[in-house]
C-alpha cells in the first residue's frame, strides 16, 4: 500500500514538472534551446613542410652490450648495481672457482707429470734407444696435458667478469647464490654520452626524410626541456602492422639527463607534408551514408562541413576538401551539436 501511494507520488510530481515544461513561454523554450554548448576549437593552417612535423619517439642508448660470463657455476660476488658508472677492465662479478682451482692444480701435476717423462726420455730417443711408436706417445701425451692445463687456467679466469668497455650497468641480472650458464646475460652495460631517438614514420612520409637532417626533440619528463639531434638511420623494413618504418636521430647527452625509454616529441621538416591541412583523427565523424563530416565554429554558431580525407599521418587525417585554411574546427563538444547549434568557445 505504501509502496503503490509512493510511486503516485512520483507520477504526480513528474507530471507537474512536465506540465511546466510544456506551458512555458515561447520565450522561455527558445532561451533552452539558445543555450551555449561549451566547444574548444582548433584553428587550422596549411602545413608549409619547413616549420616541422610532429614525431613520437623514444629515447634509447647509443650502445647496449650484453655481458655474460663464459664458464658455468655459482655466483659469489656482485660489485656492482644498476645505474653504476664503471670503466674498461672493471672487475663486476665473481664465480665461486673452487672447483675450477682445483682442476687446475689436477692439471698443471699432470702437465708436470708429463714433461718430467719427456725430458727422460727424449735424450734416449736421440740415441736411438726409444722406439718412435713410444717418442711419439710420449710427445702427444705431453701436448694433451699442456692442452688441459691451458683450458683449465681459463676457466679458472673466467670466473671473474670485466668490464669490456666504460659506460653505466643499465641492468642487473644476477644475485650472490644464483646458478649462471655460458652466454646467459647477467648485466646489462649501456653507454649514454649520446643517445638515439627511435621515431616510427608513416609510410607515406618518409621519403621526405634524410640522413643528416636536423631535427628539434623536445623531452617533457626533463622539464620539457629542447635538444637539437641529427638524423643518422633511415629503417628500410616495415612494420607490417603500422606501417612505418624507424628512423632515429642521435642526440648529444653529456650531462646524461636524457634517460632510455623517455617519451619525446621530434619536429622534423618533411616536404611531403607541405601545403596539406591535417585534422585530429578523433574530429572527424562519419553518418550512416558513409559521408564523413566535422563541426566548424561560425559566428557562435556551430556549422556541419562535409569533408574528403586522405591518408592517415603521424598527428591526423589528411583533408582533402571541405575545409579552408584559418576554419575553426571544433575538437571537443563536437558530440553535443548540430547544425546552427549555438556554442560557446572555450579554452
Amino acid at each position: 500500500m505504501k509502496t503503490m501511494k509512493l510511486l503516485g507520488y512520483c507520477l504526480s510530481v513528474s507530471l507537474f514538472i512536465i506540465n511546466g515544461c510544456t506551458t512555458g513561454t515561447r520565450n522561455e523554450i527558445k532561451a533552452c534551446a539558445d543555450q551555449a554548448v561549451k566547444v574548444r576549437v582548433q584553428k587550422l593552417e596549411t602545413n608549409s613542410g619547413s616549420t616541422g612535423q610532429s614525431y613520437i619517439g623514444t629515447v634509447q642508448e647509443s650502445v647496449s652490450v650484453p655481458l655474460s660470463f663464459l664458464t658455468a657455476g655459482l655466483v659469489e660476488k656482485v660489485l656492482v648495481d644498476e645505474g653504476q658508472s664503471v670503466s674498461k677492465g672493471q672487475l663486476l662479478a665473481v664465480l665461486n672457482s673452487e672447483s675450477y682451482q682445483n682442476a687446475y692444480q689436477i692439471a698443471l701435476s699432470k702437465a708436470k707429470q708429463a714433461q718430467d717423462a719427456f725430458d727422460r726420455l727424449d735424450p734416449v730417443y736421440k740415441k736411438g734407444s726409444l722406439p718412435e711408436v713410444k717418442y711419439v706417445e710420449i710427445q702427444t701425451g705431453l701436448e694433451q696435458a699442456k692442452s688441459m692445463a691451458s683450458m683449465s687456467e681459463k676457466n679458472l679466469k673466467d670466473c671473474k667478469l670485466y668490464a669490456p668497455t666504460s659506460g653505466i650497468i643499465g641492468k642487473r641480472m644476477i644475485e650472490p647464490g644464483m646458478n649462471v650458464v655460458p652466454g646467459n646475460p647477467v648485466l646489462q652495460l649501456v653507454k649514454i654520452e649520446k643517445v638515439k631517438v627511435s621515431i616510427p614514420i608513416p609510410e607515406n612520409e618518409i621519403t621526405g626524410i634524410a640522413k643528416g637532417q636536423k631535427v628539434q626533440v623536445r623531452v617533457l619528463a626533463i622539464g620539457d626541456q629542447s635538444f637539437e639531434g641529427e638524423v643518422k638511420e633511415i629503417g628500410v623494413l616495415s612494420n607490417p602492422l603500422s606501417h612505418t618504418y624507424t628512423v632515429k636521430v642521435e642526440l648529444n647527452n653529456t650531462e646524461g639527463v636524457l634517460k632510455p625509454g623517455m617519451v619525446c616529441e621530434a619536429a622534423i621538416s618533411n616536404p611531403t607534408m607541405a601545403n596539406r591541412i591535417v585534422v585530429p583523427l578523433s574530429a572527424v565523424q562519419q553518418n550512416s551514408n558513409g559521408e564523413k563530416y566535422v563541426f566548424v565554429a561560425n559566428s557562435g554558431r556551430a556549422g556541419k562541413r562535409a569533408v574528403e580525407t586522405g591518408s592517415l599521418v603521424s598527428n591526423g587525417v589528411v583533408i582533402k576538401s571541405g575545409l579552408s585554411s584559418g576554419d575553426l574546427l571544433i575538437t571537443e563538444g563536437y558530440q553535443k551539436i548540430n547544425q546552427n547549434t549555438t556554442i560557446e568557445i572555450i579554452k
